[in-house]
């Protein structure tokens, strides 16, 4: 896969949340509301948000899919996520948790304080990781996640389930190992940025733009791998 693919890939993706933007964000809204709201589930709650949105993720794709098909993408598809095959479930939820299993581990590594016990206790009432150490973890996860790309898409687009879906996502990272890479440099970047902002304008600025821009990142990142997965399968 070369750079104008990326690119293409990029211009596709675009083209395709055009097909059906308030659909489509809306399904992005959905997802972020029912992740994010599960993390202030004590003690549990990070874990259940991560199994959670790999299994709406799948869904998310499956909308795209319906979309790129010229018809209009209902809402209710997010719901079929509980008629998954309990293998892909697992496999979706060990993809998800494994980088951040890796993530709270370094920060447990670089020393107490560090706020690995935020993510198993009551985000109400612990301190967050500093934003230094939170980018650390976020990078971890990014980089862990890598060969987990197209194992969504593969449940998707080519109807692998359970392990065969885990192998096959990782034989077409392995193998078109650009693409998962271009989208590890947009998700730093938008980690960089949301990091940084805060310090340089007022808090409930900083925050509104923050959470537009995390919107349109996971709108824009759902339609990138979608397009992607679709060189990387040839489809």
């Amino acid at each position: 896969m070369t750079a104008l693919d990326i690119f293409r890939s990029a211009a596709d993706a675009l083209a395709l949340l055009g097909a059906a933007p308030w659909r489509l964000l809306l399904a992005a809204v959905f997802f972020l509301v029912v992740a994010e709201g599960l993390m202030f589930i004590p003690r549990v709650g990070f874990v259940l948000k991560i199994c959670v949105a790999s299994l709406l993720a799948v869904q998310v794709l499956a909308m795209l899919k319906v979309t790129a098909l010229g018809e209009p993408p209902s809402l209710l598809i997010l719901f079929d996520a509980v008629y998954l095959p309990a293998a892909t479930m697992a496999v979706l939820c060990l993809c998800g948790l494994l980088p951040f299993a890796v993530g709270t581990g370094l920060l447990a590594l670089r020393g107490p304080g560090r706020g690995a016990r935020y993510f198993f206790g009551n985000v109400l009432k612990d301190r967050p990781p500093a934003p230094r150490d939170f980018l650390v973890f976020k990078a971890a996860m990014y980089v862990v996640a890598i060969p987990f790309t197209f194992v969504a898409p593969g449940v998707v687009l080519k109807g692998y389930i359970g392990w065969n879906a885990l192998a096959q996502g990782l034989v077409a990272a392995l193998l078109y190992w650009p693409a998962p890479l271009a989208l590890l440099l947009i998700g730093l970047a938008f980690e960089a940025f949301a990091t940084w902002l805060p310090t340089a304008r007022p808090r409930r600025s900083s925050a509104a733009i923050v959470m537009v821009s995390l919107l349109l990142y996971v709108l824009f990142t759902f339609a990138f791998t979608y397009t992607l997965s679709l060189k990387a399968f040839g489809i």
